[in-house]
C-alpha cells in the first residue's frame, strides 16, 4: 500500500510565508506580487480575504500565506506542524536587522524552514545593502555573497525591482525540496481563516496540504463537522475541486472551526467513533503545547443580542493589551486575547464544543445560557453573562488577568561555579567546580550561565568526588562532571544552574 502511495506522489506548488519587521514592506511586496502575477483580468476581482492566494510564475505556481506572521502558522509553529514550505525573511536596506526580524528568524529557524533574504528599499538614498548583510552574519545567517549559504536578493518592492529574481529563488528552493502531494487521497489542510456569512453560514477558508477534495466531499476539524456545499477558489468563483498547495473557500460546516486547526475530508460521513478519536486527538495536542504558549492567550467566545452589542464588546477586548507574562502592558502581537468567536445568538451546545477545545471564556451578554447542555465538561468552562457591558468586561478582565499569571514548570536544585576544565571533546566535556548552592545530582539537566547570560543546556553524565563515583554532591563540596554534549564549549568561571521539572 505505501508503495502505491508512493508511485502517486506528483510535484506540488510550494507554499510561501512572507516575515520580517511591521515597517520593512512586508505588504508593498505581497501586493506587488498578486497586481503582477495573478493573472490579468483576475486581480481586480480579489474581492474577500481568505487568508492566503496564488500566483503564477514562469508557468509554475506558487501560493503565498498573505499575511505574515500569520494566526495559523504562529499555532501551527506551536504545534510543531508547517504550514509554509519556504520563507521569506524581509529586510529593509535603510533601515537593517531590528527586534521584530530577529524574531522572525527565530520563528523560521524553529519551524525549520528554508528561507530566502529579501534585503528591501535599494532604491532609497540611504539605502545599505552591505550593512545589512553584516548585521545578519552577527545573527549567524551568513548570505550566499558572504560565502554562506542562506540565498539573497537586493529588491524594491514598490517599483518592483528585482521581484522576479526573488520568484526565481522560491522556485528554485522549491525544486530544490522536492515538494511532493498525492492527489488520489483525500484532502488535508489546515484552517486559515473563519467568519460567519448572515446568508451563507459558516465560512472557512483552508489551505489543502496535499490530497483533494471536491463539491459534495465530508470534511472534519475538531469538533465542526459537515459536507462541502460550496467551494471556491481564492478570486471567489465556484470550483468543483481543488488539490494540495491550493487556498479555497468552502461553506457547509455546522459550526465554525479554529483557526489553525488541521482538517481531513473523506467521500462518507464521519462516524461518530471517529468524530471522538478526533476531538481526543485535539485535546491532546493541546495539553502538550509548551507552557509559554498556552501562557500567551486567552481564548474568547462572545455571544450577544445584538450585533452592535457583539462588536461593541469585541472591540473593547481586542484593545485590552496584557504583558503574557507579568509587568507592564505590551501591545501589537503581544496582545492576550484571541476571539474565536463572535456572533449573536443564545450559548448553544455548539459554543461549549468550541470552548472546550479552544480552553476559551465565554462571554454571555444578554443572551440565554441553554441549561439543558450543561455537564461535568461544560461546567469547568467558565462563563461570564450580564447585561451591563462594563461590568461583563470587569468580570472578564479579573479571570483573563488571572489565566495570564506565569505557571512555574520547573525549579532549581542547585549550582555550581565551573572551576577547571580537563578535556573537551566533540560530544563530550569533563570539568571540576565546587557546587555553590542546593545539590549537584546524576543524571540532571543544566542551564550554563555566563555573564548573566544562559549560553545553552546539558546534561550530567557521570559525577565524581574524591576520584570515586557517587550519585549526588551536597554544597560546599568540590565535584568533577562528564557532560554529554559538545558545544557550547563550557569555561572556566561559568555556573551551572540545575534544575528539574515539575509535573
Amino acid at each position: 500500500m505505501a508503495e502505491q502511495k508512493n508511485n502517486n506522489l506528483i510535484p506540488r506548488p510550494p507554499v510561501v510565508v512572507v516575515m520580517g519587521h511591521v515597517d520593512h514592506g512586508k505588504t508593498k511586496l505581497l501586493d506587488y506580487i498578486r497586481k503582477t502575477s495573478v493573472a490579468e483580468g483576475e486581480a481586480g476581482g480579489i474581492t474577500q480575504h481568505i487568508g492566503a492566494y496564488e500566483i503564477i510564475h514562469k508557468n509554475k505556481k506558487i501560493t503565498f500565506l498573505d499575511t505574515p506572521g500569520h494566526e495559523a502558522f504562529s499555532k501551527l509553529r506551536a504545534r510543531g506542524a508547517k504550514a509554509a514550505d519556504i520563507a521569506v525573511l524581509v529586510v529593509a536596506a535603510d533601515d537593517g536587522v531590528k527586534p521584530q526580524t530577529l524574531e522572525a528568524l527565530e520563528h523560521i529557524k524553529s519551524a525549520e524552514l528554508p528561507f530566502i533574504v529579501a534585503i528591501n528599499k535599494i532604491d532609497k538614498p540611504e539605502s545599505s545593502p552591505e550593512r545589512v548583510k553584516k548585521e545578519l552574519a552577527e545573527h549567524d545567517v551568513l548570505v550566499e555573497s558572504w560565502g554562506g549559504k542562506i540565498p539573497s536578493v537586493e529588491i524594491a518592492a514598490k517599483p518592483g525591482t528585482n521581484v522576479g529574481e526573488l520568484l526565481d529563488l522560491i522556485e528554485l528552493l522549491a525544486d530544490l525540496g522536492e515538494l511532493k502531494g498525492n492527489p488520489d487521497k483525500s484532502a488535508e489542510g489546515v484552517v486559515i481563516e473563519t467568519n460567519l456569512d448572515s446568508r451563507r453560514g459558516f465560512v472557512a477558508s483552508l489551505l489543502i496540504l496535499d490530497g483533494t477534495m471536491e463539491t459534495g466531499d465530508y470534511i472534519l476539524s475538531g469538533t465542526a463537522t459537515g459536507k462541502i456545499k460550496i467551494l471556491e477558489n481564492f478570486l471567489g468563483n465556484p470550483i468543483k475541486k481543488a488539490a494540495f498547495s491550493s487556498p479555497v473557500l468552502v461553506v457547509g460546516f455546522n459550526e465554525l472551526p479554529l483557526i489553525g486547526d488541521k482538517f481531513i475530508t473523506e467521500k462518507i460521513p464521519f462516524t461518530v467513533t471517529l468524530k471522538v478519536a478526533k476531538k481526543i486527538g485535539e485535546l491532546i495536542e493541546k495539553s502538550v503545547e509548551s507552557t509559554e504558549e498556552k501562557s500567551n492567550y486567552v481564548h474568547l467566545i462572545i455571544k450577544g443580542d445584538v450585533q452592535s452589542s457583539v462588536e461593541a464588546l469585541k472591540e473593547s477586548f481586542e484593545k485590552m493589551q496584557f504583558s503574557p507574562f507579568g509587568g507592564s502592558p505590551e501591545g501589537g502581537e503581544n496582545a492576550a486575547i484571541k476571539v474565536l468567536k463572535a456572533e449573536v445568538g443564545n450559548v448553544i451546545e455548539s459554543d461549549f464544543k468550541t470552548a472546550i477545545i479552544g480552553d476559551a471564556l465565554i462571554i454571555a451578554f444578554n443572551v440565554k445560557i441553554e441549561t439543558a447542555i450543561f455537564g461535568t465538561e461544560k461546567e469547568k468552562i467558565p462563563v461570564i453573562s450580564g447585561n451591563i457591558i462594563y461590568d461583563v468586561l470587569d468580570k472578564a478582565e479579573a479571570i483573563i488577568k488571572e489565566k495570564l499569571k506565569p505557571k512555574t514548570t520547573r525549579e532549581e536544585t542547585g549550582r555550581l561555579q565551573v572551576l577547571a576544565i580537563f578535556r573537551q571533546e566533540k560530544n563530550r566535556q569533563v570539568v571540576g567546580g565546587k557546587v555553590i548552592s542546593g545539590e549537584i545530582v546524576k543524571g540532571s539537566r543544566f542551564e550554563i550561565i555566563r555573564n548573566d547570560i544562559i549560553m545553552g543546556q546539558g546534561r550530567i553524565a557521570g559525577l565524581q568526588s574524591e576520584k570515586k563515583e557517587v550519585g549526588k554532591i551536597e554544597a560546599g563540596k568540590e565535584a568533577g562532571l562528564e557532560i554529554d554534549f559538545g558545544d557550547p564549549k563550557i569555561a572556566i568561571g561559568d555556573i551551572l544552574m540545575l534544575f528539574r521539572k515539575l509535573p
